[in-house]
């Protein structure tokens, strides 16, 4: 038997689960899901990795949102475990966690469930490149977050590059300034999308040093459809 907290066991032999002396039903996804946390106590592990093992035996293609939910219902079942995401949208199983996680376990949790889209990017690497994307990002562009990390912004205006929001940008980024504009920028199956986008730098409170951007990206397509239309009648 492993001890996943004070009141939560599995028993690697039967790969079942109990709660306070009482065994609790999982799915057999839901189960492997568990072992494969057990298996990587504390590690963070990639959604696909997730995906392949656990739709091994299936033909679906690759959906992170499949992870989503299986983590998300294997929290209802089991509240008494710890799973933290981190960047990138990687999760961690943390055992026998007795005390009440900080807040910082669930900040990543939080942005993902926020309704505008949101970017992190690191400026201190080549290129300035996206180290996190929430799940709202990936609906409203059409991109998995695998497909997105590790690429500068840029990549969401295709060859769209002749607008004078990115000289803003790029102004504010050199002074590390916040900024707001409207971009052109497009689905991954080619639909054009305006994008009000607010930049901020994130700063060292102690070093002071430049750390991260945060990019949050609203969809405002519709009104700039109806904005559009205003002015062709004026």
């Amino acid at each position: 038997m492993i001890k996943l907290t004070h009141e939560c066991y599995w028993d690697q032999t039967s790969q079942t689960v109990s709660l306070n002396n009482h065994s609790v039903m999982l799915s057999s996804k839901m189960r492997k899901l568990l072992k494969i946390f057990i298996d990587h106590h504390g590690k963070p592990i990639a959604p696909a990795d997730f995906f392949y093992s656990i739709w091994d035996d299936d033909n679906n293609d690759y959906n992170p949102k499949h992870i989503r939910n299986l983590i998300s219902n294997l929290r209802i079942k089991l509240p008494c475990l710890t799973i933290v995401n981190y960047y990138g949208g990687r999760y961690a199983l943390m055992k026998n966690e007795e005390s009440i996680p900080d807040f910082k376990d669930y900040l990543i949790e939080i942005l993902d469930q926020a309704k505008n889209g949101i970017t992190i990017s690191d400026p201190n690497k080549f290129d300035n490149p996206i180290i996190y994307v929430n799940h709202a990002f990936t609906s409203l562009f059409g991109y998995t977050s695998e497909e997105a990390l590790d690429k500068n912004c840029r990549f969401l205006q295709r060859d769209d590059r002749d607008q004078l929001a990115l000289d803003e940008i790029r102004y504010a980024i050199k002074v590390k300034t916040d900024v707001t504009v409207i971009l052109r920028n497009y689905h991954k199956e080619g639909q054009l999308i305006y994008n009000e986008v607010t930049i901020s730098p994130i700063f060292d409170k102690k070093t002071h040093k430049l750390k991260y951007f945060l990019g949050v990206q609203k969809d405002v397509t519709s009104l700039q459809k109806i904005l559009q239309q205003i002015k062709g009648i004026v």
